[in-house]
């Protein structure tokens, strides 16, 4: 069998009716010609959803998909304990946002509720601000603690906002949005995004769209009420603003997110890891090189995957002030208790497994842990626990969180 070597992956364009043309223009993203001139809000960089998967751009594995990989390579992709506790599902979603008008007001699910729910895994998920023009702002969590009647009321009555933290976003901000964790955001931002794989989305409010059938989208607020966290947002453990260096943003039972600031060449040993690491250039430009002298290059915009088995290589600058997001999966000692039921009859409802087509989703130097913890033991929902429901949701011993 051929040697396993640096993957990039075919992006894939998502229409969104808040999106704009940063992702072709500015990021020199080629998607198809169906999406030309259309508002592209999302491309998916690298994803595994609804019986699909990305597909090879490069090497002799070219034009294969991802989950065709997994069934090929199995362990040696992901590394052996990742394949075994997702059941051979890729646990990530790695995407690049382009918001340009407003994105719905929306929470998403923890993992007990959306395996209870939808089938699915939750979705946790980390915000990693690339771009910000003046005017943008980022909705995240309650100013104060709120009930469920007060929010409610709020939504139907378009003064929602009232009650969430507003942002302004720079270039450099971290924001790790945890289940439960209401969000939104307008104006011009382009966000690299790490998440759980699961595109559910609860929207509650949709700026007026949701009142003009001619705009009219799904809303879902009697569901997010029971997914929500009341309680008061903790911007000092979940939004840093303008991080530098080399450091950890995310260290959570879900997956672990690096900065790296690449001042200079850094030897990687894939095998140290357990696990596939996923690369997101952010800024300038970096390059992978192979023990063969190969180079693969990362451009910014551009996601590259390395294979869990793969030989230790130079991950090297090579134009401007490389920034890189380094992004795995952390040591997984349990088996989870439930299994994906893929046989279920489709639900048309909501995005999950069950699913054919998704919902429209709105949605190291001196390691200096300004990062972000997940959902675990923070999120409250009105039944928390209360379902009956096993939890896939593992506690990591890593955890930590913006300080």
């Amino acid at each position: 069998m051929n040697k396993l070597y640096p993957i990039k992956f075919i992006p894939d364009a998502r229409e969104r009716i808040w999106g704009g043309d940063y992702l072709a223009t500015k990021l020199g993203k080629s998607f198809d010609e169906d999406f030309k001139g259309k508002a592209v809000g999302e491309s998916w960089e690298l994803w595994s959803l609804y019986g699909g998967s990305s597909t090879v751009e490069n090497g002799y594995l070219a034009g294969n998909t991802l989950d065709e990989l997994m069934e090929i390579y199995l362990g040696d992709l992901v590394g052996e304990e990742v394949f075994n506790y997702y059941r051979g599902d890729f646990p990530l979603l790695v995407k690049i946002l382009d918001i340009k008008d407003r994105i719905s007001v929306q929470v998403h699910p923890s993992n007990e509720f959306a395996f209870e729910r939808e089938n699915s895994y939750g979705k946790a998920e980390l915000w990693y601000v690339m771009d910000a023009k003046p005017g943008a702002k980022l909705y995240v969590g309650f100013n104060r603690e709120v009930t469920p009647v007060e929010l409610y009321e709020k939504c139907k009555d378009g003064t929602v906002t009232e009650l969430l933290n507003c942002f302004t976003p720079q270039k450099g901000d971290c924001i790790y949005i945890q289940p439960g964790c209401i969000h939104s955001a307008e104006g011009e931002v382009v966000i690299a995004e790490i998440q759980q794989s699961s595109d559910i989305s609860y929207r509650l409010y949709d700026w007026g769209r949701e009142n003009n059938p001619k705009t009219a989208r799904r809303m879902d607020l009697e569901d997010a009420i029971d997914v929500i966290d009341y309680s008061k947002f903790e911007a000092d453990k979940f939004y840093f603003s303008n991080v530098t260096g080399s450091c950890t943003i995310a260290d959570t039972s879900n997956f672990i997110v690096k900065k790296v600031d690449l001042k200079e060449a850094q030897r990687i040993v894939p095998s140290l890891k357990g696990s596939f690491t996923v690369y997101t250039c952010v800024e300038g430009e970096a390059a992978i090189k192979t023990n063969d002298g190969t180079l693969y290059t990362l451009k910014c915009g551009e996601t590259i995957f390395i294979p869990a088995a793969m030989e230790d290589f130079q991950l090297i600058p090579v134009e401007g002030n490389p920034q890189v997001l380094e992004s795995y999966m952390p040591q997984l000692a349990d088996t989870p208790d439930l299994y994906l039921n893929y046989d279920e009859p489709e639900d048309e409802a909501h995005g999950s497994y069950k699913d054919t087509v998704p919902a429209e989703d709105d949605d190291d130097e001196d390691d200096c842990h300004c990062g972000c913890g997940d959902d675990h033991g923070h999120h409250h929902h009105s039944n928390d626990c209360d379902c009956g429901c096993h939890s896939h949701h593992h506690s990591h011993p890593g955890e930590t969180f913006f300080k």
